[in-house]
């Protein structure tokens, strides 16, 4: 199932025509979950785009003669494995101070949906190039949907960006919750559908050995003078004695032969 795909293409299809979150609908706890601004969005983002390369790695280089039900499971440690570590860096190795939010949430984008998804369906059907290609487009596609979440809600929850107050407020406490999110990714969702609704379909051009249309006389063949039946017999009395055997057995179902004969006395 090897096909050769270039990463710009990939990169386009997974940003928009096939998004995983608006199109596919996978990957919406992280989106929900890590947007409540666009700080949190950022290093979500980073680190789902980090677990979903090297998942989709080793997915295609070491795990496509393996059961399916441990495969999953392998998905999600590679995840945990990955980020864990990396979360701890961050909070003791540099001076980047996580929000709590951040802390709590960017271990269980280990065992988001989507990496499991185009692991599963792609990554183990593909060579490691094209592997790592789709784990790029998806990651990027999922990053964008996270940035915009987190900008949106971080200026209308709370009129600011990136922790600074802006000059205009038009606050609206609700997209600071999950609803907010889930607002924001159903307009994006419509808008998706609507740009690539207009696309047209190939039309079915009928195979060149096949009439495009079969047109039956009904009346011909509705017109018993029209018809000739043919049953093989050569002379009159041979189908006459046909017929009247066919109706001694009619009479031997019907009774008729004894009313018959109760008429003849």
């Amino acid at each position: 199932m090897d096909k050769k795909y270039s990463l710009g293409s990939m990169i386009r299809a997974g940003t928009f025509k096939f998004n995983p979150v608006l199109i596919q609908c996978v990957g919406l706890f992280p989106v929900v979950a890590a947007t409540q601004n666009l700080r949190d969005a950022f290093f979500a983002s980073i680190a789902l785009l980090a677990d979903m390369i090297v998942t989709s790695f080793i997915a295609s280089l070491m795990l496509k003669k393996a059961a399916r039900f441990l495969r999953v499971g392998i998905y999600l440690i590679i995840g945990l494995l990955l980020i864990c570590p990396a979360l701890w860096f961050i909070e003791f190795k540099t001076l980047i101070d996580l929000p709590f939010g951040m802390r709590m949430f960017l271990p269980l984008i280990a065992v988001n949906s989507a990496t499991a998804v185009h692991c599963e369906t792609f990554a183990v059907k593909n060579d490691v190039r094209t592997a790592v290609y789709d784990a790029i487009a998806s990651g990027i596609g999922i990053g964008a949907v996270m940035l915009i979440c987190g900008a949106v809600r971080e200026i209308l929850g709370s009129g600011s960006i990136l922790g600074r107050s802006l000059p205009f407020k038009v606050t609206l406490e609700g997209m600071a919750m999950p609803v907010g999110c889930l607002v924001i990714l159903g307009f994006a969702a419509a808008l998706l559908q609507t740009v690539y609704s207009g696309e047209k379909k190939p039309e079915k051009k009928p195979a060149s050995d096949q009439p495009e249309e079969i047109e039956l006389e009904v009346e011909n063949v509705l017109d018993p003078e029209q018809i000739d039946m043919d049953f093989g017999f050569e002379r009159d009395d041979e189908y006459d004695y046909l017929l009247s055997s066919v109706n001694e057995l009619i009479e031997s179902f019907t009774g008729n032969d004894g009313e018959k004969e109760e008429s003849g006395k």
